[in-house]
């Protein structure tokens, strides 16, 4: 194959190989070689639109925002003595809540063991 570039076009073409005669009666066998362009500088797929970036983040993007807006949410809450003051209370109600729950537990299950030794002391 026989590559060449257009010196005016600077397109680049290849001409396949000359077939070999097999009728020379027939003049699409006598006729020159094809020449076929070769495609070049096509995009593989479309370029992405332009995006706004800050600090490597896309500032345009919909989930930026909304990450943006929860994390800033989050912070003022966390920083805001009214809110740590309420979740303290808050998780020390819920762990009293468990710890009278494991203490009714306890007692129910000790209730439970000596209903069970007194039966077996009873068959004896």
């Amino acid at each position: 194959m026989t590559y060449y570039i257009d010196p005016n076009t600077q397109q680049m073409y290849y001409q396949a190989p000359a077939q070999p005669q097999q009728n020379a009666t027939d003049p699409a066998t006598t006729a020159e070689p094809k020449v076929y362009a070769v495609p070049q500088n096509y995009p593989v797929q479309p370029p992405a639109p332009a995006t706004s970036t800050f600090l490597g983040l896309d500032i345009a993007s919909a989930t930026f925002w909304k990450g943006a807006v929860i994390g800033a949410g989050v912070a003022l809450l966390v920083t805001n003595e009214t809110v740590q003051k309420a979740v303290v209370k808050t998780v020390s109600k819920g762990m009293a809540a468990a710890s009278a729950g494991v203490e009714e537990l306890k007692e129910k299950f000790e209730d439970a063991k000596a209903e069970v030794e007194a039966e077996a002391a009873g068959k004896k």
